[in-house]
């Protein structure tokens, strides 16, 4: 519009200047030409809002972020010891000596990164939109990966949203407000996730969330370490659901996560031949076997935020949720040598945590987190068939980390102190290690982050 009232403008003020100077261009002419100047900016400007209507609009984001770390000793610890999970128990050498009291440093830039933003256009009456974010580190003991973080449609109606594609796992709509780089792991629930769910708004500040979803790229341990074949082979996908309250200062809710796993596609078993001296031999064969576990995980969550202050915490009862970055796993309760066939239990854990930060341009924080490894229901077949995250014979984990974070316009810089103490015992028949003696770590975080 702007366009045709330009030339409109320029169109007037051409004819007055050619009746001013008795210009030989007759009028006629001069008028068709100005005729179809407009009439193209007409059918430009159309054009252009039929595009803006049916078109897709593009937002690219993203940061440059550098961490510092310093340990004063060895731990747990995931992308390239970037993500801290727990101190190593205490390893003793001949002369007595803790070969694991060894601090280190790390510094890091690979976790840039880089997004977009899709706003489409009206499919199915639904508002459609996307997200394609991706950062480096798919970590491996020589390179750094450039890897998708997000990347997934939405339709959006008045009351019902729809997403299908990989996103953050649906436990972590509540999370902790952290500069570290676990964001409160092995406490808080840390894990993106292939799925296909649905929000719907109930009414009067309630909504319902369910989620089918699959493994890729936080999965599950096992008889073959981490790995995304205990889902594959399973074939049924974890089922995610929660009710959740919006208030206007004040949300709550409670979710539940169902996950089966089938641990071995394949086992052996035992047969007997009788040799032609009458003799009886015994010989182990392959066999199929489809045995599952079966995970049940609950939580209780809410957020409390008025003004610059923000009050939150979960509460979670885990059965074998090791894909979100959580302690416990299951093992093997039994062995039938005729089929090859094994029976399985999960290992339970009870997690809390709570997260309060205050103000704006500077924010104080404290993380405070508890973990309880309560073992298994049943003993386990030995101390060598259960397969855990973190560590097998730790007891309990908790967690003080305070931090202090400045922003300055595009700029922030956070200092975080995170004390981590593991309760480490001797390996149980049932996973469910009675502590021995503390293990502590002191990490210090330096994190600057350039946003754009």
């Amino acid at each position: 519009m702007k366009n045709i009232i330009f030339t409109l403008f320029l169109a007037i003020s051409t004819l007055s200047y050619a009746v001013a100077q008795n210009d030989s261009l007759s009028m006629a002419k001069l008028k068709e030409e100005i005729k179809r100047e407009v009439i193209a900016e007409i059918n430009a400007e159309q054009k252009a809002a039929k595009k803006s209507k049916h078109g897709t609009t593009l937002n690219l984001y993203g940061f440059i972020r550098n961490y510092i770390h310093y340990d004063t000793r060895q731990c747990v610890a995931m992308t390239g010891e970037l993500f801290n999970v727990m101190p190593m128990d205490v390893e003793l050498n001949e002369d007595g000596k803790d070969l694991n009291d060894v601090p280190k440093m790390v510094f890091v830039s690979f976790t840039s990164r880089l997004g977009v933003d899709a706003a489409g256009p009206t499919i199915f009456n639904a508002a459609s939109s996307a997200k394609l974010e991706a950062d480096f580190c798919g970590f491996s003991p020589t390179n750094t990966l450039f890897r998708i973080r997000h990347a997934y449609v939405q339709l959006a109606w008045e009351r019902t949203k729809i997403l299908l594609g990989q996103t953050w796992h649906p436990s972590f709509q509540v999370a902790p407000t952290a500069s570290s780089y676990s964001a409160g792991a092995p406490f808080a629930t840390s894990s993106r996730s292939p799925q296909v769910s649905l929000t719907y708004d109930a009414g009067k500040k309630w909504e319902l969330f369910f989620a089918a979803l699959h493994q890729v790229p936080d999965a599950s341990y096992g008889p073959n370490g981490k790995s995304y074949d205990y889902a594959r082979w399973n074939v049924w996908p974890e089922l995610y659901a929660s009710i959740t309250h919006k208030g206007n200062h004040l949300l709550y809710g409670a979710g539940v996560n169902i996950l089966s796993l089938m641990p071995r596609k394949s086992s052996t078993a035992l047969r007997q031949t009788t040799n032609t001296d009458g003799t009886i031999s015994t010989h182990q064969i392959n066999v199929p076997v489809k045995d599952r576990v079966l995970g049940v995980t609950a939580e209780a969550f809410a957020d409390y935020k008025y003004g610059k202050f923000n009050l939150k915490g979960k509460f979670i009862y885990a059965e074998n949720a090791t894909h979100l970055t959580m302690l416990g796993g299951f093992g093997a309760t039994s062995y039938d040598p005729e089929t090859g066939s094994y029976e399985y239990a999960p290992i339970r854990v009870l997690t809390s945590w709570i997260n309060a930060t205050y103000g704006k341009k500077v924010v104080a924080g404290l993380f405070l987190g508890y973990a309880d490894n309560i073992g298994s229901k049943k003993d386990f077949i030995s101390t060598d068939e259960f397969w855990a995250f973190g560590a097998k014979n730790v007891d309990y984990l908790y967690r003080f980390a305070p931090s202090v974070t400045y922003f300055a316009k595009n700029l922030e810089l956070s200092l975080e102190g995170d004390y981590t103490v593991a309760g480490y015992g001797d390996l149980a028949i049932d996973a469910n290690t009675k502590a021995l003696r503390d293990v502590s770590n002191l990490r210090m975080s330096l994190m600057v982050r350039y946003r754009f």
